[in-house]
């Protein structure tokens, strides 16, 4: 009998005296050949991943394949006026209270609402709203009490939240609603209970319509869950940009990507390691945020100096604090995050006192065990720019697949922008609106089912969906019929045009352009007198830039944002999208994280005043360094494609447009190149809604992860001929010959015609020399898919007939193409290159 077992397969082993008995010894083979066929089966685990951090356990490593993620649209019935920013606030009725923007504290955007009482009752603030018979709705806020003695609480006439007396943290209140017989004329409330001049505070107040199923199990749900499942928006919003981050065994970045209280006193002379000179006896560190999750272990660990200290902070997702290790020398370092963890803070430091301290190879892992040091090696699967939508209660839904290693979307729905550039056409009206109409194809009707389409008005207010009747009677409504024609009713409050005016369609296109008509008192324009176009802003409301040229471009002034259109379509289209990186699993835990809100190599300008370089800096004088979005978390930087070592500073400390700054000293800096950074946005309420889930498939053995690779190896090999046979092919670019405006013509002679082209790089290139006798204006109009996110200037040749003389253009969002400054004799477009972002 055997007296030994080998480690792996628990063989039979015999050694010395042992007597080898024949059981044992086809016992062995039975083992080995279990083995095999195990090795042999193909093997496959799926996987499901929820937007946040979890953990993902696995035996080996292996990549994920077959990824698959349903769209969601959240439709918030409150529009953008949840949100408490400064123009929300005049949007509440108020009872006994008043209402102000406050931007010392909040959970999103930049301010939240502060409600404080006038006399000594139960005050509110409070939203006309209506509740639908047989409908169901749930109302969410986060409040925090200020000095209100009885607290805040949310709710409407009917269905009110608990009292919140806690004045230390913002907490999620909610209450569900639905009325059976018939429907509700009520207010979507916050009340507030005290003596006169107390206060207490709201952010992020959503109702949103839900599902029987979904009503019937909320009193099993958490805060934390309600929270997590319907997060705040502003209007609506759908997936747009999800992505997959899988975090490396080392959790932690290098040196060079921590974040310094001051950047003077640390130097990064290697990646993962640095020193600390500090000259007075004060505390001083380094840190750096990584998100977690509650109750998991972690382990800290490296080499520092004996007098040296590291620890770990734990904040709640609205970063407050829960808890600290302090400043400790203990290695390696456990804790486990406590329960609302959200952030963790890993920081190195000394020990107030002068000195300089070294740190290297510092290691942060999942579990209670330190492990080996390894670099930092994170996986990410991006898919930027890609919307995914549902209708409201998630029975139809575009799906993001993959196959034959490439990712594709299936799309049930169209989102669109309602903006000038469209044909509309007046369709009628009645006494108090007029009724304006588009065609559009491929667009089921609303005859019958007022789910197939939304559209949300250029204040954020959700616009009702109703059918024929609805939208000849009834103001702000819309309405497509079965031949695909959309029809929006618009009050003349906002339109400008009175009852006895009928507009044009060029004035129809003005208004979508974001300007209202009047006449010369700023009154309805009735047909009589000279027109008027005043330009509105982000609330809807006038600014004082006016004109009496009718507008045929978009309003740039005050923020002003179009109406959005999201239908569904009568037959779903499949198209290939793009998408950066992928996930391999690592044996043992992996720290995974899903969202959505990345914003992928989005061209920048770094700026620099010879001290430093910045990207996102929001100081005077910095202004052309901003991003598109603000800044929640940096992922890169790159020069020309190639990822460079930046710090990342928190906006505590810099400035920064949003919560996180680029920083780079002047030495590696070279102007001349493009720069491109990979980003989180900040404000994810105004981007996107959160991903209910992304499913996977994962490899269960060795041979499902080598067909796996054999797979992807094949598919990468079709990919890389069918590009290597389509850049043989490529002709030279195609110029496009714009119509050319006011006058301008092109020059001639040996001149080329004024043309412009876009490469496959997306960055678009003009051509050829234009004149005009009379003026300095706009040359041509570039149209969609070929213009900046962002003006542009560029430096022009022009002549006076005479002698040469420096020029400029402009190159706006709009399309615009405008000659500013030099002679107009002779302009040459000759030069100006940039990248096409919308």
């Amino acid at each position: 009998m055997s007296s030994d077992k080998t480690k792996r397969l628990g063989l039979n082993k015999w050694v010395g005296s042992d007597q080898v008995l024949r059981a044992e010894f086809n016992e062995n083979f039975d083992k080995i050949d279990a083995y095999i066929d195990d090795s042999l089966a193909v093997k496959t685990t799926s996987l499901q991943l929820k937007q946040g951090m979890q953990v993902i356990d696995v035996n080996q490593s292996s990549p994920l394949n077959n990824v698959t993620i349903q769209g969601r649209t959240l439709v918030n019935l409150l529009g953008r006026t949840g949100g408490f920013e400064a123009g929300d606030i005049a949007q509440w009725l108020k009872g006994a209270a008043t209402l102000t923007s406050d931007t010392s504290t909040f959970v999103s955007g930049k301010s939240s609402g502060k409600m404080t009482t006038t006399e000594a009752e139960v005050c509110y603030i409070a939203q006309q709203f209506t509740f639908k018979k047989g409908k169901y709705y749930i109302l969410i806020a986060e409040t925090k009490n200020g000095t209100a003695t009885a607290g805040v609480r949310i709710g409407n006439n009917d269905a009110r939240s608990t009292w919140n007396t806690d004045a230390t943290k913002w907490t999620t209140q909610f209450v569900k609603v639905t009325y059976e017989k018939e429907d509700r004329q009520d207010y979507v409330i916050l009340r507030c209970s005290g003596a006169a001049g107390q206060t207490g505070y709201i952010d992020n107040y959503r109702v949103y319509e839900i599902t029987r199923a979904e009503y019937e199990a909320i009193d099993s749900m958490t805060p934390e869950q309600i929270a997590a499942k319907w997060p705040y928006v502003d209007d609506m919003k759908s997936v747009y940009s999800p992505y997959v981050i899988k975090y490396g065994e080392n959790l932690l970045p290098p040196f060079t990507e921590w974040t310094s209280f001051d950047p003077g006193i640390s130097t990064a002379y290697k990646p993962y390691s640095y020193s600390m000179t500090v000259s007075n006896a004060v505390q001083r560190q380094n840190y750096h945020h990584l998100p977690t999750i509650p109750k998991q272990s972690y382990t800290l660990s490296g080499t520092f100096s004996s007098d040296a200290r590291i620890g770990i902070d734990f904040l709640d997702a609205n970063g407050n604090f829960l808890q600290t290790t302090g400043f400790v020398t203990t290695n390696p370092l456990t804790v486990t995050s406590p329960i609302g963890a959200g952030v963790m803070r890993v920081f190195t430091a000394n020990n107030a006192t002068a000195g300089t301290f070294t740190f290297e190879n510092i290691m942060l892992n999942l579990g209670s065990i330190a492990k080996s040091f390894k670099p930092s090696n994170d996986d990410h699967l991006f898919f930027p720019n890609v919307n995914l939508t549902s209708n409201v209660d998630g029975t139809v839904y575009d799906t993001l697949f993959q196959r034959d290693g490439k990712y594709w979307k299936q799309a049930w729905f169209k989102m669109m922008d309602l903006t000038g550039d469209l044909k509309w056409l007046r369709s009628g009206g009645s006494t108090g609106f007029k009724v304006v109409a588009l065609q559009l194809s491929n667009i089921r009707d609303s005859n019958s089912d007022f789910t197939t389409h939304k559209v949300v008005k250029y204040d954020g207010k959700i616009i009702r969906v109703g059918n024929f009747t609805d939208v000849i009677n009834n103001v702000d409504v819309s309405y497509v019929d079965g031949t695909g024609l959309f029809k929006l009713s618009i009050p003349i409050e906002d339109s400008g045009w009175g009852d006895s005016y009928n507009p044009s369609d060029d004035e129809i296109r003005a208004y979508f352009y974001g300007w209202k008509m009047g006449d010369q008192n700023g009154n309805l324009y009735e047909g009589n007198g000279q027109r008027y176009w005043t330009a509105r802003n982000e609330f809807g409301t006038g600014t004082t830039t006016t004109t009496t040229v009718l507008p045929t471009q978009p309003n740039y002034f005050g923020g002003w944002k179009p109406y959005k259109l999201q239908y569904q379509l009568v037959t779903p289209t499949v198209e290939e999208i793009a998408s950066e990186g992928g996930i391999t699993l690592h044996e043992g835990p992996n720290h995974v994280e899903v969202g959505t809100g990345m914003i992928v190599h989005e061209r920048v300008t770094p700026h620099t005043d010879f001290v430093s370089v910045a990207i996102n800096n929001y100081s005077p004088g910095w202004e052309r360094s901003r991003t598109k979005y603000r800044v929640g978390k940096f992922f890169g930087v790159y020069r020309i494609a190639l990822r460079e070592n930046w710090r990342y500073d928190d906006v505590a400390t810099s400035g920064g447009y949003g919560g996180v700054i680029a920083v780079l000293s002047p030495q590696g800096f070279n102007a001349g190149n493009p720069y491109t950074v990979t980003y989180l946005a900040l404000d994810q309420h105004a981007l996107s809604c959160n991903v209910q889930s992304i499913q996977f498939e994962r490899s269960g053995n060795m041979k499902s992860v080598v067909d796996t690779l054999a797979a992807g190896q094949s598919d990468m090999a079709a990919r890389v001929g069918a590009l290597e046979i389509t850049r043989a092919q490529r002709s030279q670019p195609q110029w496009i010959e714009p119509t050319l405006l006011n006058g301008w013509v092109n020059y001639g002679q040996i001149w080329h015609n004024a043309g412009y082209s876009k490469s496959d790089l997306n960055e678009v290139e003009f051509i050829g020399a234009v004149k005009n006798t009379t003026r300095k204006s706009s040359i041509f109009i570039l149209p969609k898919d070929f213009r900046p996110s962002k003006l542009l200037s560029f430096v022009a040749s022009s002549h006076t007939g005479t002698s040469d003389i420096t020029g400029r253009i402009d190159v706006y969002p709009d399309g615009r193409v405008d000659f500013v400054s030099g002679d107009t004799f002779f302009v040459s477009l000759n030069g100006v290159r940039f990248l096409a972002e919308q």
